[in-house]
């Protein structure tokens, strides 16, 4: 399964479950205490059809591509979910619990309001593409 990491050192990668050391500094990850939020980029029609970038937590988690899928590792707890286009920074923000009772949580995430602001839904499993 395909991750995404955030080392301490600022790196952005991507990786699989079994992903165990940064590739810029070389540190071990701790990802003993975390979960992941799957996030989907919907599809949308072909003038909105771009990337989105990911921002959890304030911290910039890479892109997306139109009708792309990826596991973010993060700690347990409430995460902040914001994603951004190049000329759409409006989005609702919503906030996401990871527990060790619901390790993973489900995002997708689509263009709204004519293109003009991105809408991030709570998803379940049935409604990611297979990876």
């Amino acid at each position: 399964m395909k991750c995404r990491f955030r080392c301490n050192c600022g790196k952005v990668f991507d990786g699989n479950e079994n992903t165990q050391t940064c590739p810029a500094c070389g540190s071990m990850l701790d990802t003993g205490n975390c979960g992941a939020i799957q996030v989907y980029r919907q599809g949308n029609f072909m003038g909105m059809a771009v990337g989105m970038g990911i921002y959890i937590d304030d911290q910039p988690y890479g892109h997306i591509a139109n009708k792309g899928s990826v596991r973010v590792v993060v700690p347990y707890g409430t995460h902040k979910i914001h994603m951004t286009h190049t000329s759409t920074r409006t989005c609702n923000d919503p906030l996401i619990t990871v527990t060790p009772q619901a390790p993973v949580a489900f995002v997708k995430a689509h263009f709204a309001d004519m293109g003009f602001s991105i809408k991030i839904d709570p998803a379940n499993p049935s409604d990611m593409p297979p990876m």
